[in-house]
């Protein structure tokens, strides 16, 4: 079924905190879980099928920080995308949607900030590989 389709006859459901149920499983303080989806797949798959379980009908990815500036370099950012997008769709099956998570780079925009425009146009088109 069309996203759109099941929007206009139902309402839609929303997992919930992603990054407290992770703390739940052993993710530290200062920790990047988006990490987790690369080094723990099955930690993050936990908390999703959780949630679908307990009747989500949309399981957000684990990507709220999935960009160049607060991976850091730690991991590529399409890598940690591509296996959390994997990872929420095995956990969803056919019983819920996937809504890829995008987050705030982290970065103040100019003048506040250091971060310009472009490269912030250029952190998000990244993502959406």
């Amino acid at each position: 079924m069309k996203f759109s389709d099941f929007l206009s006859k139902n309402i839609v459901v929303l997992d919930g905190a992603l990054g407290t149920e992770l703390q739940k499983r052993g993710l530290r303080g200062g920790e990047l879980p988006e990490l987790l989806n690369l080094c723990a797949p099955e930690t993050v798959e936990a908390v999703h099928r959780a949630y679908v379980e307990s009747g989500a009908d949309v399981i957000y990815t684990n990507t709220f920080g999935a960009n160049a500036l607060k991976l850091g370099g730690e991991a590529a950012v399409a890598d940690v995308i591509r296996a959390a997008v994997k990872i929420a769709r095995k956990a969803a099956g056919k019983k819920a949607f996937v809504a890829l998570d995008l987050g705030p780079t982290g970065a103040l925009l100019e003048p506040l900030g250091d971060l310009t425009f472009d490269a912030a146009y250029d952190i998000y088109k990244e993502q959406s590989f």
